[in-house]
């Protein structure tokens, strides 16, 4: 597996400071507050997640449901673009463990092609929640209707989406979804030969842990994709001393929710 050093995605020096769906700490994720917060900190890049309304509108949503981000039930799926542009993204952001809630009804949901068009200037990540192809679809059209292919890489934890995702924009930046990703970090660490796993994809968006503790990223792991062309992008990193720790091991950039401190990591 290697690279595609054509694409316009990944020409740009690292190591990339990208802001966790837009700096989840900082302001309500997956809003135009948080991107706003993100590009005021000169993020190279914006981790961000979407979705598909009932009427077939890319919005930029996270959860499986709106009760924890918008304090109802439901989910976006099940809404028109009308109803989730109602909802109060703002709802459920706290700093201080719930005693205050300073963005309520003050942050929405955006469209993908909104926050496109709103940062020219900004490389995206983004990924499909669903594995539905009525999305991949969706997210392909509205990709290339906001001219933003050379600035977005797109992909699904999902493989059998990612792959959808790759037939539908070949042209794109790609990160490797679940089961392609575990193949290579096992390759890697157990020093074992990859060439059965999974190839065509251009970055390795990769957890530093498992929720069960096991460590991803390491020295063998950076090598390993190194040695395939594939930049290594480590998220959610919120520590500096963590930060620098990755750095020091040569991954290509960091994913997040403290856009502010990593900027300060890095110097700029």
């Amino acid at each position: 597996m290697s690279a595609s050093p054509g694409k316009a995605y990944l020409a740009l020096p690292a190591p990339w400071l990208f802001a966790h769906r837009g700096g989840a700490s900082l302001a309500p994720e997956n809003t135009f507050a948080a991107f706003d917060a993100a590009a005021r900190l000169g993020a190279d890049a914006i981790e961000t997640d979407v979705r598909l309304t009932r009427d077939r509108t890319v919005v930029v949503f996270h959860d499986d449901t709106t009760e924890r981000l918008c304090g109802v039930p439901g989910t976006i799926e099940a809404r028109t673009l009308a109803e989730v542009e109602a909802l109060d993204a703002g709802a459920g952001f706290t700093t201080d463990g719930g005693l205050t809630f300073p963005w309520r009804g003050r942050a929405r949901v955006p469209t993908l092609a909104g926050a496109l068009r709103r940062y020219p200037a900004i490389r995206f990540n983004v990924e499909a929640k669903t594995a539905d192809s009525a999305l991949a679809d969706a997210l392909a059209r509205t990709i290339r209707e906001e001219d933003a292919v050379s600035r977005v890489c797109v992909g699904s934890f999902d493989d059998e989406q990612a792959a959808r995702l790759r037939a539908l924009l070949p042209e794109a930046c790609h990160f490797l979804p679940m089961g392609a990703a575990t193949c290579h970090v096992l390759a890697a660490k157990q020093g074992a030969d990859a060439s059965g796993c999974p190839g065509g994809f251009d970055v390795a968006d990769l957890p530093l842990r498992t929720e069960d503790g096991f460590e991803v990223v390491d020295a063998t792991v950076v090598e390993h994709f190194r040695a395939l062309g594939v930049p290594v992008f480590v998220w959610t990193i919120d520590e500096e001393a963590e930060m620098r720790r990755l750095l020091a091991l040569g991954v290509h950039g960091i994913m997040t929710d403290r856009p502010d401190v990593l900027r300060r990591v890095l110097g700029r």
